[in-house]
């Protein structure tokens, strides 16, 4: 029978990795990112011998932070795609770079990473090993990403990843189309338990509102992930013809960049290219201090507001009643972020040792601030709707793992597809399923 260990994801939003085991032993990982709780950063690390293939749904930090770590004592094929293997690249060497976590790996092994890495299309099915193939479908999340599915054994199981199924401003949605007939499925589950509200509503009501602070002589920061979710918050200022200053800070302007390069990965290239004409990047402290007197909009991470260059603005958007701040992604419990939102009042602590600079702030808003759920990932409506398009194979148990979730989401979602005639269970970290 073919295993699936759960090393990670599981109950949590966080440090994704997925292992599948053959009959005769031979081993994939799926992801291996970094959790966000302080003890406990990497995934369960078990027994890696005989492992053949690694393989990565993204690039967001989430689920390839710890990919470095397996080429401390492994050389192994790592399956994924050029644009997700530059930004893995940016992303991990920032990471190691900043941050204040003994991480148990550095640059020498993410260069190893990069070495062992091999491009697969998507729909190409690649075999790994006998009777162990894997294949690469479109996912809808950011740039690059995709789900897998695993034939292993005669048995097909189909990993989402994070996904998508609806239409975006930078990318097309999740082509599930093509997958065959499935033994079990890993889906993920953060927005199980939500509904997002209409998004043309949404965006609509986003450009008044950065529009009216605009003309009322404001700023408006719009803290954003700098992979996907600042270019899509920029896209969304563009279709609305929106003419105002736009600054572009930190990480979003490398990924910017780094999308122009590969243009086969978005939506419409023409109107990225455009946005960003009428973009202005920055990058040093004296052009940081000009845009704060300035009357325009400013995109920068990150997105929660746990640090990055939007740190270098808020405190004057925070004191400024003409001004807003505008988050645009999700907002894990306990971030300064969602503190903002839900109790009007900015808490942030950091100290950069190695650049002699320390953050101490506990600011009540007087700006305007509001969250617009522009998500990258599936919410419960669209979730059940990617699983009935899904087919079961007629002798299999019909399986499904809820992950990638917190504890509620998880556990609701898999307990209300039990009602729906599937065999579904919110599994826990080091959790093994044979089928």
């Amino acid at each position: 029978m073919v295993k699936i260990s759960f090393l990670g994801s599981c109950r949590e939003i966080g440090r994704s990795g997925i292992l599948i085991e053959s009959k005769s032993g031979v081993k994939c990982l799926l992801d291996y990112g970094i959790g966000f709780n302080n003890e406990e950063r990497l995934p369960l690390e078990i027994d890696f011998k005989n492992l053949k293939a690694l393989a990565l749904t993204h690039s967001h930090i989430d689920h390839s932070g710890a990919l470095p770590f397996i080429y401390k004592k492994f050389k192994i094929p790592f399956f994924t795609n050029p644009i997700s293997l530059v930004i893995v690249d940016v992303l991990i060497r920032d990471m190691i770079k900043i941050s204040n976590y003994p991480y148990p790996y550095g640059f020498r092994e993410l260069d190893k990473l990069r070495e062992n890495a091999y491009f697969l299309s998507n729909k190409n099915r690649h075999r790994i090993d006998d009777k162990f193939f894997i294949t690469f479908f479109d996912a809808g999340h950011i740039p690059g990403s995709v789900s897998i599915l695993i034939e292993v054994d005669n048995k097909r199981i189909f990993y989402s990843g994070d996904i998508n199924t609806q239409n975006t401003n930078l990318i097309n949605p999740a082509n599930y189309i093509d997958v065959p007939q499935l033994d079990a499925l890993i889906i993920e589950s953060t927005y199980a338990l939500r509904e997002h509200p209409p998004r043309k509503l949404l965006e609509e009501k986003f450009v008044e509102k950065v529009t009216e602070v605009i003309e009322h002589g404001g700023k408006v920061l719009i803290p954003a992930f700098g992979v996907a979710r600042s270019q899509e918050a920029l896209l969304i200022l563009e279709k609305y013809n929106y003419n105002g200053k736009i600054f572009m800070d930190g990480l979003a302007r490398k990924i910017s960049n780094i999308y122009l390069e590969y243009p086969e990965y978005l939506r419409d290239i023409t109107s990225f290219k455009k946005a960003l004409k009428k973009t202005q990047f920055i990058s040093k402290k004296k052009d940081r201090m000009h845009v704060k007197k300035s009357n325009g909009v400013i995109i920068s991470p990150s997105g929660m507001l746990k640090g990055g260059a939007a740190i270098d603005y808020i405190e004057a958007i925070l004191t400024d009643p003409v001004s807003a701040i505008y988050l645009v992604g999700y907002q894990v419990e306990g971030s300064p972020g969602r503190g903002l939102i839900d109790n009007g009042i900015f808490e942030f602590k950091e100290s950069r040792k190695r650049k002699n600079i320390f953050y101490k702030f506990q600011i009540e808003a007087k700006c305007d601030y509001d969250y617009f759920d522009f998500s990258s990932h599936a919410d419960s409506l669209h979730l059940y709707d990617y699983i009935e398009n899904l087919e079961f194979q007629n002798k299999s148990n019909n399986d499904i793992f809820c992950i990638h979730g917190d504890n509620k989401s998880t556990t609701t979602f898999a307990s209300e597809l039990v009602k729906r005639g599937y065999s579904s269970v919110a599994p826990e970290i080091g959790e093994v399923y044979k089928i």
